[in-house]
């Protein structure tokens, strides 16, 4: 007490308003205390090692793949070109930089957290064929990120422990829209950085940006498009409605693809195709996807989760 009213001296004869203030402090700090109790209890809050052991009881490994590292839950399909990575729903209800973060980087704007480094997910897309490009470029004209075209999926358990899966576009969405991302992730490759003093080098997408939707130099993967917030029509956020509850164990499964990315080029030339099929021209129906967008997961990545373990 004394400490405290020796940083806020009162007059002796303020005894009424000294009380009045002390009453005051320790209802609004307890009152906070209480406040962030009920916030912990609302959000059913789960640590990390509790959700590891969650995907290890329910997960088990994926069928004819090969384990890449002891230390990370992240292994290979070399026939069907896959990577297939462990983690977590960690946000619903945010606006997105990423969609997909390595554990304990940037979970507050990401909708997946994995249990594997950005430079594993790196190596692993070499080791099934996947060609880095180069990342974003912003000076001294913007340059979007480029290479090999990958395809995120997310699949999951239900209620019932039965394997759902989804395109991981459809759970982000453009800001105020109900209109699901277009556009494709490239293997940009991140960038690797040197200590002038150590020479110790580090990967620099190992800080969180493994699946970004947000442009990032330093991303693993990126989006082909330019997409930041100056760019107010492609700033995105998660579309809590079609993303299962928080903490939710994820299996993501990343698929080289031939096909050039779906970007800004490709939806522009769509648009003039479709408007020449027209005799009255007119703004695009939203509920015409790309057709990557449309097109239902292929059968045999659903392999790579088996149903849930009794």
């Amino acid at each position: 007490m004394s400490a405290i009213v020796g940083i806020y001296p009162i007059p002796k004869r303020s005894n009424v308003a000294l009380s009045t203030f002390f009453a005051l402090f320790f209802s609004l700090l307890f009152g906070s205390f209480r406040c962030c109790s009920l916030l912990g209890q609302d959000e059913g809050w789960v640590e990390q090692p509790e959700i590891l052991k969650r995907i290890e009881k329910s997960f088990v490994d994926p069928p004819d793949c090969k384990k890449m590292v002891e230390d990370g839950r992240i292994w290979i399909h070399r026939d069907e070109q896959a990577v297939i990575v462990d983690g977590y729903i960690c946000q619903r209800s945010a606006p997105l930089e990423m969609f997909a973060c390595p554990i304990g980087t940037k979970e507050h704007e990401s909708i997946v957290a994995v249990f594997a480094k950005s430079r594993f997910v790196h190596a692993s897309l070499l080791a099934v064929g996947g060609a880095p490009g180069k990342p974003v470029a912003f000076e001294p004209k913007f340059t979007p990120a480029s290479g090999t075209t990958v395809r995120v999926y997310a699949l999951w358990h239900d209620e019932k422990g039965v394997t759902q899966a989804i395109l991981a576009q459809n759970w982000i969405r453009q800001t105020g829209t109900k209109k699901p991302m277009l556009w494709d992730w490239v293997f940009a490759g991140s960038k690797i950085y040197k200590d002038p003093d150590t020479g110790n080098e580090s990967y620099l997408g190992d800080g969180g940006e493994l699946v970004s939707v947000a442009n990032f130099m330093t991303s693993t993967l990126d989006v082909a498009v330019k997409s930041d917030a100056a760019n107010s029509g492609l700033v995105f956020e998660a579309y809590t409605d079609k993303i299962p509850k928080r903490f939710t164990p994820i299996r993501l499964v990343m698929v080289l693809s031939d096909q050039a990315p779906y970007s800004n080029d490709t939806a522009q030339r769509n648009d003039k195709a479709e408007q020449s099929d027209k005799s009255q021209l007119g703004d695009k129906d939203e509920t015409e996807l790309p057709k990557h967008l449309s097109a239902p997961v292929p059968k045999r990545l659903l392999e790579f989760l088996p149903p849930k373990k009794s």
